[in-house]
């Protein structure tokens, strides 16, 4: 099932075309990223069907496949069964398509990309993280088809690797740090969950933004407040993890 027409892929506008070309060169997702500024939010956006289906849809994204997708569009380089490709690799571990081998958690994604953690010692702390969230959510539906020992199998290895991040009382620290592009992830107060929420950095005037998919507002944005004010105001964030994308030519 694919929710994306390779026509229309193979039409693919020209300032795109531009982007993909200049976010190659410079490693900055975020050219990519502005180019759906206004396309709408959309929750649930990945299949909820077993066996699993790939989601291929560049009209409507949620936090998490605004990143997959923009990142896939830059590992294409304007073509169509590459940048499919790139959207099942950073989707799934193993490139299998299969719900239990999805990055239900970012940092899951980034430790398998590879996509290094932005900070030092002096900025990070560590954080307990039992990667639960899912499979107890799931174990509460009726007539659930995932394999929850598969999925919990991963969830334990995930709990049993060192969790860093940087507090917002730190942040500042960071700051300096960031690159347009970089990914963030917004680090939740509960145990069993590492990000309620994803974007990328975008740098204006010196200051930090977020570029996301938000539900807040129902559409990518730059987010209206700099990410120190925006992490303040929004009180189920203790702090951020910030990844660096790196593109192989």
């Amino acid at each position: 099932m694919l929710l994306f027409s390779y026509q229309g892929f193979s039409q693919i506008s020209q300032p795109l075309r531009v982007a993909i070309q200049a976010a190659r060169k410079t490693h900055d997702v975020s050219l990519i990223g502005m180019q759906f500024i206004g396309k709408p939010y959309t929750s649930h956006a990945l299949s909820d069907q077993n066996p699993e289906k790939l989601v291929v849809d560049l009209n409507a994204f949620d936090c998490v496949t605004f990143i997959e997708n923009s990142l896939a569009l830059v590992q294409s380089n304007g073509i169509d069964s590459i940048y499919r490709k790139g959207l099942i690799h950073n989707r799934y571990a193993g490139d299998s398509i299969t719900y239990e081998k999805r990055y239900h958690y970012f940092s899951d994604a980034m430790r398998n990309l590879r996509f290094p953690l932005v900070g030092t010692r002096d900025m990070l702390v560590q954080a307990p993280k039992s990667f639960s969230f899912l499979s107890t959510y799931l174990s509460t539906k009726p007539a659930v088809q995932i394999d929850l020992v598969r999925l919990r199998e991963r969830e334990r290895a995930l709990s049993q690797q060192p969790f860093v991040y940087t507090p917002i009382a730190l942040l500042n620290k960071l700051l300096p740090l960031l690159k347009s592009g970089d990914l963030i992830g917004l680090v939740s107060k509960k145990s069993s969950i590492d990000f309620l929420h994803t974007g990328m950095v975008y740098r204006q005037n010196g200051h930090v933004y977020l570029l996301h998919a938000s539900q807040e507002f129902n559409r990518v944005m730059i987010s209206k407040l700099t990410l120190v004010d925006y992490l303040k105001t929004h009180k189920q964030f203790i702090g951020v993890c910030a990844f660096r994308p790196i593109f192989k030519e």
